[in-house]
């Protein structure tokens, strides 16, 4: 039989408030600095949000639906957080004028959320969690793709 996906939008946005709230929120002009990010070193919004989507991941052993149902939280919890952080639904008319995929306008607007002047890591944290709130944390999509009241933005 095969295991239950540990993969829902909550689990992922919680993981990456836990994280946040145990490294800090990192601001600066050089958000980029590969010697200095890791699992214990202050990071950003999009970083913290890369850190649940990890802790959610399957194993590379398994197969089959469960990748399908990470895959529909992965993208769920992007668009919640960044939801989250414009203050309400991202229009797609701001990725198609500057041509980019939406995924990459959504990492791009987390990301620069992180780096406003006075942000804080107790506010960083508390906007991961208002996202993860949407979410019932018990709640798999079951079926990959099909939209409920819980997956919903």
């Amino acid at each position: 039989m095969p295991r239950k996906s540990r993969a829902t939008p909550a689990r992922i946005l919680t993981a990456a408030a836990d994280h946040i709230e145990r490294v800090g929120l990192y601001q600066g002009d050089h958000l980029w600095q590969p010697g200095r990010m890791g699992s214990t070193a202050p990071c950003n919004l999009l970083h913290a949000w890369g850190r649940g989507v990890r802790a959610a991941r399957p194993r590379w052993s398994e197969r089959g639906e469960v990748w399908d149902i990470f895959h529909r939280a992965l993208f769920d919890s992007l668009v919640v957080l960044s939801n989250q952080a414009h203050g309400g639904p991202v229009p797609p008319v701001r990725w198609r004028k500057l041509g980019l995929a939406e995924d990459a306008y959504r990492r791009t607007l987390l990301w620069c959320w992180s780096d406003a002047p006075g942000r804080t890591t107790a506010e960083a944290a508390a906007l991961i969690r208002s996202a993860a709130a949407l979410y019932r944390s018990d709640a798999d999509h079951i079926v990959p793709g099909c939209p409920t009241l819980q997956n919903m933005v």
